[in-house]
């Protein structure tokens, strides 16, 4: 097996999400040229895939991002099969059913209104049924966002993740996690079961929010359709 770092993205949106611009056909040259092995397409509410594609040697993931009931967003990743919004145990317990990893995304983002710090998940929880903690995500609008998630992540022992949690190409490629000797979508899930994860990332600007903005209200008051899976 190779030893050299791959680039990942855990945290990614498409037409697929309610607020997400990127079209889903250009992904593979979007990867290509900004050093990406793989995307994870955490869609809003439902997976938009049905199973890893490949292409190039490179890797589109399903996955899905859901706000629990109760506790804020969660991430699944390497899921495939529609899961009914409960409270984030729950949610979890459904992830990890379907062998999926579960994944707390920007969890001390104050300016968010589904986070686990705005919700009270309590650390007791996140020890028990997250795999990983996203510590790097690059729509937090300031870095000590990401920090205090790195501090979580450590004082709990839990391997992290970066991702761009891009709505536009504008995006793509801020935030990575880097992952040792990928040849085949089995090598990340394996290397994400055992922690071996690096991170590295930077905050976007925050003039890349107002696209996504503009998107989600035209769609809400013109009743455009999210394309279905």
């Amino acid at each position: 097996m190779s030893q050299e770092l791959s680039a990942f993205d855990f945290h990614f949106h498409t037409i697929h999400s309610k607020d997400g611009l990127n079209n889903p056909r250009t992904l593979f040259k979007q990867m290509k040229r900004v050093g990406l092995k793989g995307i994870a397409l955490t869609e809003h509410w439902r997976p938009s895939l049905r199973k890893t594609i490949i292409r190039d040697e490179r890797f589109l993931i399903p996955a899905c991002e859901f706000k629990s009931t109760d506790s804020g967003e969660i991430i699944g990743l390497f899921i495939s099969e529609p899961i009914e919004n409960r409270s984030f145990v729950e949610i979890a317990e459904d992830i990890h059913d379907q062998n999926g990893f579960v994944i707390l995304p920007h969890p001390y983002d104050i300016t968010r209104k589904h986070t686990a710090i705005r919700k009270g998940l309590s650390e007791v929880i996140i020890k028990k049924h997250v795999d990983l903690i996203e510590g790097i995500n690059s729509r937090n609008i300031i870095n000590l966002f990401n920090t205090q998630a790195q501090r979580l992540a450590e004082r709990l022992r839990k391997p992290m993740t970066a991702g761009s949690d891009a709505h536009s190409f504008l995006e793509i490629g801020h935030a990575k996690t880097w992952l040792q000797g990928i040849e085949t979508p089995e090598d990340v899930y394996e290397e994400l079961r055992k922690g071996h994860t690096q991170i590295s990332g930077h905050c976007s600007f925050f003039w890349v929010h107002i696209p996504s903005s503009i998107w989600q209200r035209i769609r809400r008051y013109s009743k455009w359709p999210i394309p279905k899976v």
